[in-house]
């Protein structure tokens, strides 16, 4: 799910390969539909555009769902997306970097990372720094990369000390990339802060088997990520709180459910995840980690998806999405 502040749009998938859009409004209201999409797998929100990733990247209007283009990538799936000066770099699964014309969708250039690993742009900012710098990372053990130029050329800065693991989805805020990683059964891995301007690691934890992608407030300096041990029927886990500065744990609270990413808002911790009856929200304390509300979602499984706008919180479900005041 991506949001402005009138709409929520969210991607649902069909089993065959295949899935629908969603605009909806904050009162519930559909504004917009649109079906059965090919091959799409991922969705990005820039500037008033939609960009959906797959086996072919699509551009929609927000506003009205209305197709601007559509780009058969020659290889690979893209995941993610970011525009600028008239350019959309799009990142793909199998090493592979494409810019894109924001008007046509016509690839201007090609260039590969190296390998056989997924590519992602970071979300969040810094997405792009002065002049033509894409920061973006690759996943399973791989290094972190930045891009320069059109088409751009390739500088390695950082390798990651654990050989072992499948690094997750990062956070970057102020300049600090924060990121978790998925190991084996009997590991442990590490959630890592990364300083992106100086070269150089900060601070790691090693935290539990998954550390999830982390919520960062800068303000009261504290980040925070849910860990869990190894194992498919694991269900439960905890959450920390550490200091964004040196990785101190501040708090910690234990949950006897599957949660997922939390997100931070309104000085309370979300997060969200499938229990026996469907599916539960937990509000916690940003400061302390006391249990504030435990809320029951739908008699459906509810993922990970979790959303706050406002002074609403979306979460995402097996066919429905929704909306907690």
């Amino acid at each position: 799910m991506v949001a402005t502040d009138a709409t929520v749009y969210c991607l649902t998938l069909r089993s065959g390969g295949s899935g629908d859009v969603y605009a909806v409004r904050t009162d519930g209201v559909i504004q917009w539909h649109e079906a059965d999409l090919d091959g799409v797998g991922s969705l990005d929100y820039v500037a008033g555009r939609l960009y959906l990733g797959g086996r072919t990247f699509r551009a929609l209007e927000a506003d009205s769902g209305g197709e601007l283009f559509e780009t058969k990538l020659p290889d690979g799936r893209a995941y993610s997306a970011v525009e600028h000066r008239g350019t959309i770099y799009v990142a793909t699964n199998t090493d592979s970097f494409y810019g894109l014309d924001a008007d046509t969708g016509a690839i201007q250039w090609h260039a590969s990372i190296g390998g056989d690993h997924g590519v992602s742009i970071y979300r969040g900012q810094p997405l792009v720094s002065s002049p033509y710098r894409i920061r973006c990372y690759r996943s399973d053990r791989s290094p972190l990369t930045a891009l320069l130029g059109e088409p751009p050329a390739i500088h390695t800065s950082w390798q990651p000390p654990h050989q072992s693991v499948a690094v997750l989805w990062p956070a970057v805020v102020d300049g600090t990339l924060y990121r978790g990683a998925v190991g084996t059964d009997r590991s442990t891995v590490p959630l890592i802060a990364y300083d992106l301007d100086a070269g150089r690691r900060r601070w790691h934890r090693e935290l539990a088997s998954y550390v999830y992608t982390p919520a960062v407030d800068p303000d009261a300096g504290r980040v925070y990520t849910f860990a869990r041990p190894a194992g498919a029927r694991t269900s439960h886990g905890t959450v920390y709180a550490l200091d964004s500065a040196s990785g101190a744990t501040a708090w910690s609270q234990p949950l006897d459910f599957r949660a997922g990413c939390p997100v931070i808002a309104n000085e309370t911790v979300y997060l969200s995840g499938p229990d026996d009856d469907g599916g539960r929200v937990v509000a916690l304390d940003s400061s302390t980690g006391a249990v504030r509300w435990e809320a029951g979602v739908g008699d459906s499984q509810v993922s990970h998806a979790l959303l706050s706008v406002g002074e609403r919180l979306y979460v995402g479900g097996t066919g429905e999405m929704v909306a907690l005041a």
